[in-house]
This record gives structure tokens, sequence and C-alpha cells, in this order.
């Protein structure tokens, strides 16, 4: 087995181009090519699709690469910690966010975790779509609540959970009238978060509680930052983690409605795939996520 063509092969993939793996590997480019087709030929499948305008995996070349990416990973840990004697994580950690909670997290978790572990470098992959771990090079992805997850190679653990409520514009309030009750919520005036795992909001008094309308919404969006601000343009009412409507409410661009009614705390989920052997420099963040505060977020 030549070790090095699934070097180039990863390269190939996490860099979606011939021309840059080679530039990264410090190679030619026709080395890159032949390598690659000798472990095709060796393997008896095509691992890549390819074309003038991209690299794309093939069903065999995503299942392969799994692997692959794990062998890469231990021989540079290995590497590693040849020169520093494994007292120190290091590498690069791809790390997925949604922008809901980026900015805050950044200065509250990252940065932190950072200055304790100064040979790890941070890549804030920020989407708000289910995260393909091994297509996309991500070693943990941060995500407000999950649904099941549909891929049993998946792991995921509650870090901590994040206060919710409901926020609208002075604005809306003066367009609209006071907001006296939860049956005046409906799909005109709400405005929707449409992505994956996202909760379905119940608030409670006492015996009773009220859904929040989902159904014919006027305004739906995919990213928690800009439903904020579509808030405090006026456009309707819209559920989001306290920390992120605090500074918004401090500046008075966006008012707490029904603050007497209780929401049920949406978690945050670090997500990771399984694997045999994992990094060091992830084991570390694992670690370092489930000794965060649980309030951090409120």
């Amino acid at each position: 087995m030549d070790l090095n063509q699934l070097l180039i092969f990863a390269r190939i993939v996490e860099h979606q181009s011939f021309t840059k793996a080679a530039k990264n590997l410090g190679i030619d480019k026709s080395t890159i090519s032949n390598k690659l087709s000798q472990l095709e030929s060796r393997l008896g499948v095509r691992l890549l699709n390819r074309s003038t305008r991209s690299v794309t995996l093939t069903e065999a070349g995503a299942k392969y690469y799994k692997y692959c990416r794990q062998a890469v990973e231990i021989a540079e840990e290995a590497e590693s910690f040849s020169s520093s004697l494994g007292d120190e994580a290091t590498g690069m950690l791809r790390i997925s966010a949604t922008n809901t909670f980026s900015q805050t997290f950044i200065e509250s978790a990252i940065k932190p975790f950072m200055d304790i572990h100064s040979k790890i470098s941070v890549e804030l992959v920020i989407e708000n779509r289910t995260t393909d771990f091994y297509k996309d090079n991500i070693d943990v992805a941060l995500r407000l609540a999950i649904g099941p997850l549909q891929d049993s190679s998946l792991i995921a653990i509650k870090i901590f959970t994040a206060d919710i409520g409901l926020y609208c514009s002075p604005s809306f309030i003066k367009m609209n009238g006071a907001l006296n009750n939860v049956d005046q919520m409906d799909g005109s005036n709400f405005l929707g978060l449409n992505v994956p795992g996202s909760p379905r909001i119940i608030l409670t008094k006492g015996a009773v509680s009220h859904k929040i309308p989902y159904k014919d919404l006027r305004f739906k969006v995919n990213d928690g930052v800009v439903l904020k601000e579509a808030a405090i343009a006026g456009l309707g009412i819209g559920y989001m983690p306290k920390h992120s409507a605090s500074n918004a409410v401090k500046n008075k661009e966006l008012v707490e409605i029904f603050s007497d009614w209780k929401i049920e705390p949406v978690s945050v989920y670090a997500v990771y795939a399984s694997r045999e052997w994992m990094p060091e420099k992830l084991r570390v963040f694992l670690k370092y996520l489930k000794e965060l505060d649980n309030n951090l977020l409120k």
C-alpha cells in the first residue's frame, strides 16, 4: 500500500482541485493525477468524478475518504507528537456553526479556547445546512437544537442551553397596536426560522399552552441573524435566543413581548463523526465544551 496515495486523494477532496492539492503538497499536478489513477486502479473503483470545472466524490469515493481522512490525521498527529512529545494539541480545527450565536460564541468560548491551546488554529464555517463532515472536512458542528440524526456514525452531545424570547420592533407595535394576547400572533405577523432542527415554539403559563403558528407565514428565512434584522425592520414577531437580542433591546430596536409566558430553552449541541481514533485537537475541544458554564448563552 502506498500511503502517499491516501494523502494525495485526501488533499484533492479537501481542496476540490488537482491544482490546489498539488500546490499544497508541493508536487507536480501530473504526479497527483498519476497517484490517484494508481489508487483507483488498485481498488478497482472510481473515487472521483472529474470535469473541467469541478472535482466531486463518487459514492465509493465518499466512503473511502472517511477512512483516508482518519489515516491522514493519525499520521499528522503522530508527526506532531514526535516534535512536541504530545504536550499540546495542534492543527487546524474546522468548526461548523450557525450565524445565530456565532458572534457571542467567538468571544465567550472560541477565543478562551484558543488562548489555552495556542497551537490549535480554528476555521469557523458559518452555515445553516446539514453538515457533510467528510466532504467538507468538518471536525465538529455546533447547532441550536437538532432533529434525529440521519447518519448513525454521528454523535451529538448537549453542551448548554439558550433561553428563547419573542421580540418585535417598537415600529411594529406602533403600526399594529399593543400586543396583549398571544392569539394575536398568526402567520401574517410571525417570522419563521427555516433551518434543519428548528424547534416548534410552545408558550406556557400555568396550565395554559399556546403553540406558535408555523403555517402560511409571510416571511421565512434560514438565518437567525437575518431574522433578527427582519424583526428590527418591523416585518413581524420573531423568536430568538435572548443573548442574540440583548443588544437590540438595549438600543431600543427590539422589545420583548409576552415575557410572562414560559418558553422551553433550546439546547445547543456539538455534533461530530464517530471514529475509533479521535484527533487530540477535537478531543480537547469537546472536553472544553462539556466544561463550559451552562449559562453561557443566557
